[in-house]
């Protein structure tokens, strides 16, 4: 095999010269590796950053609150971070409650598993729960309280100065002064006092105000304290809530006494209106009854007036007719007539019938009424002629 002369020695230059690039390369990246962990820090989107020297010219925390960001940070500089969302403080017995509910070990297990995932997904960090607070009030009562506050922290310097890194500041600063504050503000009012909306909210408020003003001071801000639920004593608000139906008893007889009182009214108005119609009823009847008896007062004359005329024109008339019976030629006319009453007779002897009818006749020849005749005469009787 025939071989160019150099060939060799210039391939092992080149792999010599290869080597040195690669190992230089390499050892370029582990500084560059090594200043990028040791001299560059990262702050998230949801965190604040402070430094702390832990040796030099100027050794402590250092005054600059660092937002989200890559930075450079000297040798002995440490990087720490604290997070920026809303923090989350639970005095709740959701917890012991719903484990109460729970009828069976499976149930119980579901619970335990929800609360869990729960507290995973607020972030252990920022999420904090610890028991009911139990409120002394100013009667003596006790009232278990479900109480959330959210706060967030504004100053990082201080805080790190104050209390340290990690969640330090969450135990020996925020559940103490968060329990402190809502105990002694809520224990001012009473435990009735809890059922009244104004009250209530009035002292959560309060509560709020002090919080802020204490929170602020140590680097912290208060978004929000909210009164979620309240028990009392099994014995005190089974009293209670007697009292309150004894209450809302006392108004309701109230309201319908108030109800009965103007019943009476519009009753009383009712019979004034009935009264009042009764009464021009009755005028009304009288008024009818005066025009009749005027009306029949009037007939009653005038009837009576009207007969009288009668009765005398009837008299002057039998009177008439008598005289003119007893003239001279009246008595021819009596006797006319008088025969043809004979003639109507047969036989010797007259039937009462035909006697009755003969002295109407006669009477009605004369002019006089003969009025109801005598009674019949006995069977068998007769007049002769």
């Amino acid at each position: 095999m025939v071989r160019i002369a150099g060939t060799t020695e210039a391939l092992g230059k080149l792999k010599s010269s290869l080597g040195r690039t690669v190992v230089r390369v390499v050892l370029l990246a582990m500084a560059l590796a090594v200043f990028y962990v040791g001299c560059t820090a990262r702050v998230s989107p949801n965190e604040l950053g402070v430094e702390q020297a832990k040796f030099g010219f100027k050794v402590g925390i250092r005054d600059r609150a660092f937002t989200p960001g890559l930075y450079f940070v000297g040798p002995g500089v440490t990087m720490h971070t604290f997070p920026r969302e809303i923090h989350v403080l639970e005095a709740s017995f959701d917890r012991e409650a719903s484990l109460a509910k729970a009828r069976s070990p499976e149930v119980r297990g579901k619970v335990e598993g929800y609360f869990e995932r729960r507290d995973k997904v607020l972030g252990r960090q920022t999420h904090r729960t610890v028991e009911a607070l139990n409120v002394q009030t100013s009667d003596g009562y006790a009232v278990v309280c479900d109480v959330t506050l959210l706060y967030s922290i504004v100053d990082p310097v201080r805080i790190a100065r104050d209390f340290g890194w990690g969640s330090l500041y969450v135990d020996s600063f925020v559940i103490n002064t968060f329990r402190n504050g809502v105990l002694t503000t809520l224990g001012k009012i009473n435990a009735e006092q809890f059922y009244d909306e104004k009250a209530r909210i009035a002292a959560v408020d309060e509560a709020e105000k002090l919080l802020a003003e204490r929170f602020k001071e140590r680097g912290f801000q208060v978004e929000k304290l909210l009164l979620r639920n309240y028990e009392y004593v099994a014995a005190y608000e089974k009293s209670l809530q007697d009292k309150k139906v004894a209450v809302q008893l006392t108004e309701k007889n109230r309201k319908e006494s108030l109800v009965n009182e103007e019943r009476a009214k519009l009753q009383q108005i009712e019979s004034k209106g009935n009264a009042a119609i009764t009464i021009a009823e009755s005028e009304v009847q009288a008024q009818i009854a005066r025009i009749e008896a005027e009306a029949q007062l009037y007939s009653s004359q005038t009837r009576a007036k009207a007969d009288k005329e009668v009765n005398v024109a009837q008299a002057e008339a039998k009177r008439l007719k008598a005289d003119a019976l007893t003239s001279a030629g009246g008595r021819y006319v009596v006797a006319l007539e008088t025969a043809k009453m004979f003639e109507n007779i047969e036989g010797a002897v007259m039937t009462p019938e035909q006697y009755i009818s003969f002295i109407r006749s006669a009477w009605a020849v004369i002019g006089v009424n003969p009025g109801s005749g005598p009674a019949p005469a006995p069977s068998g009787a007769g007049v002769k002629r």
